[in-house]
C-alpha cells in the first residue's frame, strides 16, 4: 500500500506538471488510452474477460462513467489549486461513500460514523477556507474537487456492488476504456500536441497510475482493509511536499488543521467500514 500511495503521488506530480501547458481532458485521454493498452495486454495474457458477466455490466458501466467524471474533475482541480489541497479534496471520497451508502443502499450509520463525517467536513472547511477567500475561481475549483470526490464515491459503491464476481482487471478496463472514449470526444474542443517534456510527464502519469492500481489491489487482497487503508494517505501528504518543493506552495495553520481532521475522519471511516462490511467487498 505504501508503494501504491507513492505511485499515485508520482502520478499527481505528473498531472500538475503537464497541466501547466496541456488541457486536463487531454491528460485524461492519454492517461486512459495508454492505461487501456497496458491493462488490455495484461488481460490477454491472463485470459480475463473484457466484457464481464452480463448481470454485472450495468455496475461496470456505472463504475466506468463515474470514474471518468471523477478523474476529469480531479485533474481539473489539480490544474487550478495547490497540489496538496486538490489531492486532499479527492480523498474526501470515503466521506461521500458513507453518505451515499446510507441514502441508496440502506446502510445505517451509527453515532461514531456520523461524528467522523462531521469532523471530516469541518476539516474540508478549514482546508479550503484560505482558497475560497482568494477569488471566485478558486471557489469553483474547490467545488469541482468535491464533485470529483462524489463521483469517486459512486465508483467505489459500484465496485462494492460487483463484489468479487468480476476480475479487478475487468473493473479497471471498463474505467480506462470509457475514460478514453469520453475524453476522445472532447479532444476537438482543445488539443495541443505534447512536447518532449510533456510526453515524459504523461508517461509518468500512466506508469504511476498503473502500478498504483495494481499494488493497491494486491494490498487489499493480502491484508485487512483496516490495516492498509491508513497508508493511502501517504499520497496527499507527499503531494503537499511536492507542492512545497517544486511549486513553492505553502501550508497555513488552517490548511494543516484541515488536513489533520480529514485524515482522522477518513482513516476512522475506512476502518469502521472495513470491519462492518464483508471482506469480499473491501477487497474489490
Amino acid at each position: 500500500m505504501c508503494q501504491a500511495s507513492l505511485a499515485f503521488s508520482i502520478m499527481v506530480f505528473g498531472v500538475k506538471t503537464a497541466a501547466t501547458t496541456l488541457p486536463p481532458l487531454e491528460i485524461v485521454f492519454f492517461r486512459s488510452f495508454l492505461g487501456t493498452l497496458m491493462i488490455g495486454l495484461l488481460m490477454i495474457q491472463k485470459r480475463v474477460s473484457f466484457l464481464g458477466k452480463p448481470e454485472e455490466r450495468k455496475f461496470l458501466l456505472l463504475r466506468g462513467i463515474s470514474g471518468f467524471l471523477a478523474l476529469t474533475l480531479h485533474f481539473y482541480t489539480i490544474a487550478h489549486l495547490p497540489l496538496g489541497t486538490a489531492v486532499m479534496l479527492n480523498y474526501t471520497a470515503i466521506i461521500f461513500v458513507a453518505i451515499l451508502a446510507t441514502l441508496f443502499i440502506g446502510e445505517r450509520p451509527g453515532v461514531f460514523l456520523i461524528s467522523m463525517i462531521l469532523i471530516s467536513f469541518a476539516g474540508v472547511y478549514l482546508l479550503v477556507k484560505p482558497e475560497t477567500q482568494l477569488a471566485p475561481e478558486q471557489g469553483i475549483s474547490v467545488f469541482m474537487g468535491l464533485l470529483s470526490a462524489i463521483f469517486a464515491a459512486i465508483a467505489v459503491l459500484s465496485i462494492r456492488l460487483v463484489k468479487q464476481r468480476e476480475s479487478p482487471l475487468t473493473v479497471i478496463f471498463y474505467f480506462t476504456f470509457i475514460a478514453t472514449l469520453g475524453s476522445l470526444l472532447c479532444l476537438p474542443f482543445g488539443f495541443k500536441w505534447p512536447s518532449l517534456k510533456e510526453w515524459v510527464a504523461l508517461l509518468v502519469i500512466v506508469v504511476g497510475s498503473f502500478y498504483g492500481q495494481i499494488w493497491m489491489t494486491i494490498a487489499y487482497r493480502r491484508a485487512p482493509a483496516s490495516l492498509v487503508a491508513p497508508f493511502a494517505y501517504i499520497t496527499p501528504l507527499a503531494s503537499f511536499l511536492y507542492g512545497l518543493l517544486f511549486w513553492k506552495e505553502t501550508l497555513t495553520l488552517s490548511n494543516l488543521w484541515g488536513v489533520l481532521l480529514i485524515t482522522l475522519g477518513g482513516i476512522s471511516i475506512s476502518i469502521y467500514e472495513s470491519r462492518r462490511i464483508k471482506p469480499s467487498f473491501a477487497s474489490a
